[in-house]
C-alpha cells in the first residue's frame, strides 16, 4: 500500500493523456485508433460516473474500519463529509492504521493478539469481498456508458 492516494479525476486524466501521447501516435489501424480514443474519452468521463452507491460503500467500509479500531482499543475520529476522493483517502488511511496494528499484533504473538489478528483478517477479507461485489455488478461502468450513449443520441 502506498502512503498517498491519487484523486480519481487526476488518475483517469493521466491515463487518458498517456493513451493519447504514447499509444495513439503509434497506432496505424483506424479501428485501433478509434478504440484507443474511445477508451481515453471513457477514462476522462469516469470520475463523473461514480455512483452514489459506490460512494456510500466506501463510507460504509470506513465506518466498519472505525468500529474495528475502537474494538481494538484504538482511537478513531469521526468521518468527515466530502467527495469520493476524500472518502477514498480516509478509507486508505484507516486501512493503513489497521495494517500497522496487525504488524504489532503479529510481533506480540500472544493468544489475545491472535484473536485480534483474526478480527483484522475478517475485516480485510470482507472489505475486499464487498469491493469485488461492487465491481462485478458494474453499476458505475453501466451508468457511465448509458450516459455517454444518451449524450451521443442527443
Amino acid at each position: 500500500m502506498i502512503d498517498q492516494t491519487v484523486p480519481l479525476r487526476e488518475l483517469t486524466a493521466g491515463m487518458a493523456r498517456c493513451l493519447r501521447e504514447w499509444i495513439l501516435p503509434h497506432l496505424h489501424d483506424p479501428s485501433a485508433r478509434t478504440q484507443a480514443e474511445t477508451l481515453a474519452a471513457l477514462l476522462e468521463a469516469l470520475p463523473g460516473a461514480v455512483s452514489a452507491e459506490a460512494h456510500r460503500a466506501i463510507l460504509d467500509d470506513s465506518a466498519t474500519a472505525r468500529a474495528l479500531l475502537r474494538q481494538l482499543g484504538e482511537s478513531a475520529d469521526d468521518a468527515t463529509a466530502g467527495d469520493v476522493d476524500t472518502a477514498v483517502r480516509d478509507n486508505s488511511a484507516l486501512k493503513a492504521r489497521l495494517q500497522e496494528i496487525a504488524e504489532r499484533l503479529r510481533a506480540a504473538g500472544t493468544e489475545d493478539s491472535r484473536r485480534q489478528l483474526e478480527a483484522l483478517q475478517r475485516f480485510f477479507l470482507e472489505s475486499m469481498r464487498r469491493e469485488l461485489d461492487m465491481v462485478r455488478r458494474g453499476a458505475d461502468f453501466a451508468a457511465m456508458t448509458a450516459r455517454e450513449d444518451a449524450a451521443r443520441r442527443g
